[in-house]
């Protein structure tokens, strides 16, 4: 079966005064189109070094990734898009500017870049700051930024790496429920690395456990929460919530005893 997001046997190493540290071992999971994927695992597991390597940003000491069945093991691919916990804004481009930068790497021109730009400043509650510049926005609104300027490339493939952390409560459930629809109805595959338990039932249909020292998959679960309904607030009142919600808790645990 092909994959939208494969990564084969991840191993990432680095060397020390006494040799090497292995940071993830044989590190194998996939997700699908139209699918969401959670990550969690305790502090050191190695999730933003995972993250690293399936977007070409470091490479691997053994294994592949594989989007849509090929090998782009050490490169960047259009079909993802990042979005870190950190927004990375440029100082001196204006809120637009930072946020149409993907499209212009891509050769789009900047008016069109402009207008698929403008079409999301209302859902992401930054109505009237497309002039202005990072400094004058506070830290929620950054980050709201950036996820603009990933989702404004419309990437078929989108990691998250505790995307939501900085924003305040009922916007981080608004976007969340926008992002979940998204990925089902346009087949968009979201894998994300949260510390967040709750996001991570909410979200996921399935979910991958890792231990630290090194990083490795210990337990993955399949969620059903017995609703298709994309709301988060539904979905966090459905019926096997708390069983997938203890589920996790304990398969952390486990693997915080096991590094």
């Amino acid at each position: 079966m092909t994959y939208s997001l494969e990564v084969v046997s991840i191993g990432k190493e680095y060397p020390t005064a006494r040799g090497t540290t292995a940071v993830l071992r044989g590190l194998t999971l996939h997700a699908d189109r139209g699918e969401f994927i959670s990550i969690v695992g305790p502090s050191g597991c190695g999730k933003s070094t995972l993250f690293n390597i399936i977007t070409g940003l470091v490479p691997p000491t053994s294994g592949a990734v594989r989007v849509n069945g090929q090998d782009v093991t050490g490169s960047t691919s259009e079909h993802i898009g990042y979005v870190l916990q950190k927004d990375l804004l440029f100082p001196w481009r204006t809120v637009l500017e930072n946020v149409i930068l993907g499209l212009e790497v891509r050769g789009t021109r900047k008016k069109e870049a402009r207008d698929r730009a403008r079409q999301l400043f209302a859902a992401y509650k930054l109505e009237g700051y497309e002039d202005k510049y990072p400094a004058d926005l506070s830290g929620g609104m950054r980050q709201r930024a950036a996820l603009m300027r990933t989702m404004v490339t419309d990437p078929d493939i989108i990691l998250m790496d505790e995307a939501y952390k900085a924003l305040d409560y009922p916007l981080k459930i608004a976007l969340e429920s926008e992002l979940l629809e998204t990925a089902r109805a346009a087949d968009k595959t979201v894998v994300a690395v949260t510390h967040d338990i709750e996001e991570a039932v909410t979200m996921s249909d399935r979910v991958y456990v890792l231990k630290a020292h090194p990083g490795e998959i210990v337990h993955e679960l399949h969620i059903d929460l017995g609703t298709t309904s994309t709301d988060i607030n539904e979905r966090r009142l459905a019926p096997r919530f708390n069983e997938f919600y203890e589920k996790i808790w304990r398969g952390i645990g486990q693997s915080a005893a096991v590094a």
